[in-house]
């Protein structure tokens, strides 16, 4: 078992009153804000609503990385792969568990976390900057002047009780999970299918799920994580899911893939090794299709999810009970009507402070989930949110600057390069788009995936706020059309979209300008100085060569690629 490194939480009597930038979420986005930022001598406060940090990778439990060939190449997130790589090899186990294959990352929330905390060590002992991390801390109220923003006001959890600190700053992130900070700036944002200024409440987004973390328990299930009753709503839940498309069946032998998953007819060992983990908590090693531990995040438990389900904050809890409800109804089938030897994993570390207060205030407000309270608990703290508010900046990026069907639009002034597909869980007709930004393909994720996965380029402008200084966006709430977020809302390409953020914000900060009147090709120096691929198309360097970042370069500054 690996140790995982726990940070000294900052009081909040302690929390700076000043700093130069102020990172609202540690998920993926605003960690590698925070670490690149502070690589670059900035002081940094990175804090989160909960007592985790990693965001949908971690906190979420999704920890099979949707990586490409090219992004598992780049820069922080490479380097993300490699500590990941190193720590299993050190427990005589692979990172390639997942995805009916055996060379695509995943990990276990905890070690992830402990990895990402690492990395925050590391810099705090190197310098020049620092980061400091403050946890069940997040921003109530946001102060500008005029067009500038200048700090914020940080409510914190403490064992006293709730403090307010107010914060200054030159610049504010915001890296959380829905875009919370957003509409505390004024800024205007998209949401759904609409604008801020015209918000339509019960349009849809892509839906959400509340992952569990499960593990195979060979000697049999411990007896406070067994579902010994259906959870209220099983039956009608097991017909509307499809619960029965889940079967053992399985010679053991057949190979599986994605069609299994989705089919009429899916083996228990394709749901298990879709998503599978390593499993650090067994001192063997089974085969790697043949995982012991895995996350559930398949199409039974995901849950529809409107505009209203995130901006109303009454609609939000309730649907977040829901999506864990509907797990638990999953993980029920699991166990009694296939009769399998598997249940939530209870060394992951969700069963935390803040998790505990969250399922607290469920079974107050809904008794009959009481039967559950153990099994809640060790659920992630968060739901997998695919879709949030979404920043108006100087451009947007479309689907169709990223179709890879009909080739990615070139952009000289890209700062980053992503290579997820367009990936739509739900809400993805005609007439969930957004009709004013482009015009969307029924077909798109019918394409097969060589069509619709493959590198892209995001450019500068994407990054900057349409008239707000002070303040840039660093997770799913970059300015984009929702087509464009499905292929730009997972861990490495979030990872590696913060980290241009945080080269934004430090040479901002640098040379006391506000972000808009960065030089991009001062971003694009550092980047690449950094291993970040800026262009598409493979280089006719190799990236181990010193050719590889001239070649970049040329491809960036001369004519576009052909």
């Amino acid at each position: 078992m690996v140790a995982v490194f726990v940070p000294v939480l900052i009081q909040a009597e302690l929390l700076p009153t000043q700093c130069d930038l102020l990172v609202a979420g540690a998920g993926t986005g605003g960690w590698g804000t925070a670490v690149q930022a502070a690589r670059m001598g900035c002081s940094v406060l990175l804090m989160d609503e909960t007592d985790w940090i990693g965001g949908q990778m971690n906190a979420a439990g999704v920890t099979s990385m949707d990586e490409g060939p090219i992004i598992r190449q780049q820069g922080i997130y490479h380097e993300f792969y490699e500590r990941a790589v190193e720590t299993y090899q050190k427990l005589g186990k692979s990172v390639g568990t997942c995805y009916y294959k055996s060379n695509s990352c995943a990990v276990e929330p905890r070690i992830g976390q402990k990895i990402l905390y690492d990395f925050i060590r590391e810099v705090n002992q190197k310098g020049p900057g620092h980061i400091e991390v403050s946890l069940r801390s997040h921003v109530v109220k946001v102060f500008r002047h005029g067009h500038q923003v200048q700090g914020a006001d940080v409510e914190s959890v403490r064992s006293n009780g709730l403090i307010t600190n107010h914060v200054e700053c030159t610049i504010l992130v915001d890296a959380t999970e829905y875009g919370d900070v957003l509409p505390l700036t004024g800024a205007r944002y998209r949401i759904g299918k609409s604008t801020s200024d015209n918000i339509d409440l019960k349009a849809r987004i892509q839906d959400n799920t509340w992952t569990a973390v499960i593990k195979e328990y060979p000697a049999g299930i411990p007896a406070e994580l067994q579902i010994t009753a259906p959870p209220p709503g099983y039956a009608e839940a097991r017909l509307k899911k499809h619960f029965d498309r889940i079967q053992v069946a399985d010679d053991g032998k057949q190979k599986l893939g994605f069609d299994d998953l989705y089919g009429e007819k899916t083996p228990w060992r394709a749901v298990a090794w879709y998503r599978g983990m390593p499993d650090s908590s067994r001192k063997d090693t089974p085969p790697y299709y043949n995982p012991t531990r895995t996350h559930l995040n398949i199409p039974q438990n995901d849950m529809s999810m409107t505009v209203g389900d995130v901006v109303d904050p009454a609609q939000r809890w309730s649907k977040e009970i829901e999506m864990r409800l509907v797990t638990l109804q999953l993980l029920y089938h699991v166990q009694h009507e296939l009769k399998l030897s598997w249940s939530v994993a209870n060394d992951e570390g969700y069963d935390s402070p803040y998790n505990r207060d969250r399922v607290a205030r469920i079974v107050s407000e809904r008794p009959s989930l009481k039967p559950y309270e153990r099994l809640l608990q060790l659920l992630p703290p968060i739901a997998y949110v695919r879709e949030s508010r979404r920043m108006i900046g100087v451009q947007t990026l479309v689907g169709s600057d990223i179709s890879r069907s009909e080739g990615p639009k070139f952009f000289a002034d890209a700062i980053s390069v992503n290579d997820y597909s367009e990936d739509f869980h739900g809400a993805r007709s005609p007439k969930d788009m957004e009709a004013s930004l482009e015009t969307v393909p029924t077909n798109t994720t019918k394409l097969p995936y060589s069509k619709r996965a493959g590198p892209f380029q995001l450019p500068f402008p994407a990054f900057i706020p349409e008239s707000l200084d002070g303040f840039l966006a660093a997770e799913k709430n970059l300015s984009q059309s929702r087509r464009a977020n499905g292929a730009t809302r997972l861990q490495p390409s979030t990872m590696l979209n913060g980290q241009a953020v945080g080269v934004i914000a430090a040479l901002a900060i640098k040379n006391k300008i506000p972000p808009r009147a960065v030089d991009p090709i001062q971003v694009q120096k550092i980047l690449l100085d950094a291993n970040v691929q800026l262009v598409y198309l493979p280089t006719a360097a190799p990236r181990s060569s010193p050719e590889w970042k001239q070649d970049q370069w040329t491809r960036l500054h001369s004519e576009p690629p052909k």
